[in-house]
């Protein structure tokens, strides 16, 4: 019986945990911004389509998306350690961070 209600416990505390979290809640943010990636130049291309160069001025490199308001986020891309990556998007996006994925 003591089994059973350890189990019931470890259960319980496990589920409060990831609530307090944020894990188990609709709203939980599922990618982290990190401030030390700059936006270092941005602009539109002769087309139009908006476009951002972002640098990583981390201590280590991340897997990176720029994430785009009103178009599409760019793939997942490795930014190593002062590197700079130029990200493009369709019209009429306008970029609002960096983010780890």
């Amino acid at each position: 019986m003591k089994k059973a209600g350890f189990k019931a416990w470890a259960v319980a505390s496990g589920a409060a945990l990831l609530l307090v979290s944020g894990a188990g809640s609709a709203n939980a943010q599922t990618a982290q911004t990190v401030s030390c990636f700059t936006k270092v130049d941005g602009g539109r291309t002769i087309t139009g389509n908006p476009w951002v160069k972002v640098k990583n001025n981390c201590a280590w490199g991340y897997k990176v998306k720029a994430v785009w308001k009103y178009g599409p986020d760019s793939t997942c891309k490795l930014l190593s350690e002062g590197q700079t990556r130029r990200y493009e998007s369709t019209p009429p996006a306008v970029y609002q961070s960096t983010e780890i994925c």
